[in-house]
């Protein structure tokens, strides 16, 4: 008999499965994929009671298949867990696979005996069995009820199965499996909402009036509760999208809230003035920058390492760690060569975050009793300061995650990650701007030189032809003598003018391939005997397979003799002191870098080191018009020359020599980057 109750109810889930449609079209996930085919199965079911469909038969073995697939298909949702060893295949399949086959068989054979009997048997065994093996996993719900219920339940339904019930099985396995499903909704959102309270006493009331049907089936037709049932699936239905709907809101909200956040922190970064980078002040506003760290991001740590002028990394500043925290991460970053930075860099111990972020397991760079590991400060997150050359100048350590049981997104890390592009970038932009400043004050120095040895030169040469003419006058006499004097001091003024000139105007000599190795080595052997005189400690380190370079071997001899006599007079006659001479030689794809350091007094100013004219009195002041000479010799061959004070005490002259593949590069080429 055709039951025309259940047509409006028919076209009502009709209507909600084309919603069910659109909602996995918008967000194809695995819920909604099941949710869909749930209530696909769900409806072609009701189509079948709608026809008539009570005999068995091919269409009454589909109704009956539809019903379990629905409510596998919803119990599935909320826990899609997998095989370990098979991680596509989830449990839901292996539990509904011989249900499925069991709803066929009854529905074509409802008195089945022989061996599709003990199929039957065997079906409920294997529905059982993986059923516990789903409760055992952990899940949203505890597992003395996940794994209990489907042993309980499990029992009765292979004794039912035995004994020949087989209708009531499919009744138990569709009200148990809903009855979980309602529970795991109301244990996966826990809140009291329409679409949470709707869906969970839909699936509970869903579970109900199946056994009551199934218990009063034999007394007549289906009693007035079970055709209620009918409403519910509608409720439960409409519960579902309310869910949806009210996800999507409250992802919009959160959305929204971190939107604001992350233009808050960005207007936040925006505030800092990095033009205080260039000068004095420039560690106060590295600390100011790791103080809005903390106060605007998602990390209560900040700590800003810097690579120094040896390629150690020393800290610069910090925010919201303390005291044993940061000494010990100092000591980590004196203590890591550059050799060994790259290396760790890429490591198993270093992992992508995302973005530039990286997740660094510290761990591997640890000495025996290491503070960070009494510290349990193991990781971390770190964000490089890299240079259009791809080096790293500097890394931001972030930690102390806020609100970490909020897993981090792109936009916790992106407002940080440009912040640090920024410091990087403005580092960069200041160290180009202070060699253009330095190249054009020795380039005004080497104009007003030139201008003054022009005016110098053409008296000077008629002093020391008169000079000459009268020493060999008053040969013989006691004149004769001073004589000698004044044109000795006329030739060394000559002398003073000729390397002014040189200074302004480059010298015109042969450059030929050179080997710095050898210059070094020469060098060091050479003034071998006065370090051991002064006891000084010369640490020469060479990197392997060192390239050679294009330049003058005599002009590269003298100004490297010259810059390690810099260091060698500036040790007093205390021997008392420990006096160390490092000279570091290493290189990278385009140029050779040339480290040389004392543990002496340190420069009063290294930006006016090269000034051949500074009047400025220190133990290294003897110096000026030798480093200069230096500065045009590194210039001559297309280098750079920088002065730098150490931590806490000492100083160090960095040269850098291209090598030959980039000679014919434009010489202006940063100066043009700059403008």
């Amino acid at each position: 008999m055709t039951e025309f109750y259940r047509i409006p109810v028919l076209a009502l889930l009709s209507m909600l499965l084309v919603v069910f449609v659109l909602l996995y079209l918008q967000a194809r996930t695995t819920r909604r994929l099941l949710w869909l085919v749930g209530w696909s199965m769900t409806t072609l079911h009701l189509a079948t009671e709608v026809a008539g469909v009570r005999r068995p038969s091919i269409g009454f073995a589909v109704s009956n298949a539809a019903m379990i697939l629905a409510a596998m298909m919803f119990l599935g949702s909320m826990s899609p867990l997998a095989f370990k060893r098979w991680p596509r295949f989830l449990y839901v399949y292996a539990f509904a696979a011989p249900l499925l086959l069991f709803a066929v068989v009854i529905s074509i054979y409802p008195q089945a005996n022989g061996w599709l009997h003990w199929l039957l048997v065997l079906c409920a065994f294997t529905a059982t069995w993986a059923a516990m093996m789903w409760g055992l996993r952990k899940n949203l719900l505890p597992r003395w009820l996940t794994a209990g219920l489907p042993i309980v339940l499990g029992a009765v339904c292979i004794w039912i199965t035995y004994d020949g019930n087989y209708s009531f099985v499919l009744f138990l396995a569709q009200s148990a499996s809903n009855l979980m499903t309602a529970l795991l909704f109301a244990a996966a959102y826990r809140r009291w909402s329409p679409g949470v309270m709707f869906t969970s006493l839909g699936f509970f009331l869903w579970s109900m009036p199946a056994v009551i049907d199934s218990i009063f089936a034999a007394h007549g037709p289906p009693v007035m509760v079970g055709r209620g049932l009918n409403l519910v699936k509608v409720m439960t239905a409409v519960g579902m999208i309310l869910l949806v709907l009210e996800d999507e809101l409250a992802q919009n909200k959160v959305a929204k809230e971190r939107d604001y956040r992350a233009r808050m922190e960005m207007e936040r970064y925006s505030e800092i003035d990095l033009s205080l980078l260039s000068g004095v002040n420039a560690d106060a506003a590295y600390q100011h920058a790791c103080e809005v760290i903390v106060a605007a991001s998602r990390f209560s740590q900040a700590l800003l390492f810097l690579r120094s002028v040896e390629s150690n990394f020393h800290v610069v500043a910090h925010a919201g760690m303390d005291d044993p925290l940061v000494v010990g991460l100092e000591a980590l970053g004196k203590r890591v060569t550059p050799e060994q930075a790259d290396r760790f860099r890429h490591s198993e111990s270093v992992a992508i975050e995302m973005g530039n972020t990286l997740n660094v397991d510290l761990r591997p760079l640890f000495v025996p009793s290491d503070p960070l590991d009494r510290l349990q400060y193991h990781r971390t997150y770190a964000i490089p300061l890299e240079t259009r050359k791809g080096t790293v100048d500097g890394c931001l350590f972030l930690g102390g995650l806020k609100q970490p049981e909020q897993p981090l997104r792109p936009d916790d890390l992106l407002p940080v990650e440009l912040l640090v592009a920024r410091l990087a970038a403005m580092r960069e932009h200041n160290a180009l701007m202070q060699r253009i400043a330095r190249s054009e004050k020795l380039a005004g120095l080497g104009q007003m030189a030139a201008g003054v040895a022009h005016e110098l030169n053409n008296p000077l040469t008629v002093v020391l032809g008169y000079s000459e003419i009268l020493q060999e006058t008053l040969e013989g006499r006691p004149e004769h003598e001073n004589m000698s004097v004044v044109r000795g001091e006329a030739q060394r003024m000559k002398q003073i003018i000729e390397s002014m000139l040189r200074f302004w105007r480059p010298s015109p000599v042969e450059h030929v391939s050179v080997s710095l190795t050898e210059i070094l080595r020469d060098i060091c052997q050479l003034r071998r005997t006065e370090f051991n005189r002064r006891q000084i400690d010369l640490q020469l380190h060479i990197a392997d397979d060192l390239p050679e370079i294009d330049g003058n071997r005599s002009q590269l001899q003298q100004m490297f003799l010259h810059l390690i006599n810099n260091s060698v007079e500036v040790f007093s006659s205390d021997n008392r002191q420990a006096k160390t001479l490092r000279v570091d030689v290493s290189h990278d794809g385009d140029e050779i870098r040339v480290l040389i350091s004392d543990n002496g007094p340190g420069f009063v100013d290294p930006d006016r080191a090269f000034d051949p004219f500074s009047a400025i009195k220190s133990p290294r002041a003897g110096a000026g018009k030798g480093l200069s000479v230096c500065y045009a010799i590194v210039r001559d061959h297309g280098g750079e020359i920088t002065a730098h004070n150490l931590q806490p005490h000492g100083a160090a002259l960095v040269v850098q020599l291209p090598l030959p593949r980039r000679r014919n590069e434009p010489e202006l080429s940063d100066e043009a980057l700059a403008h």
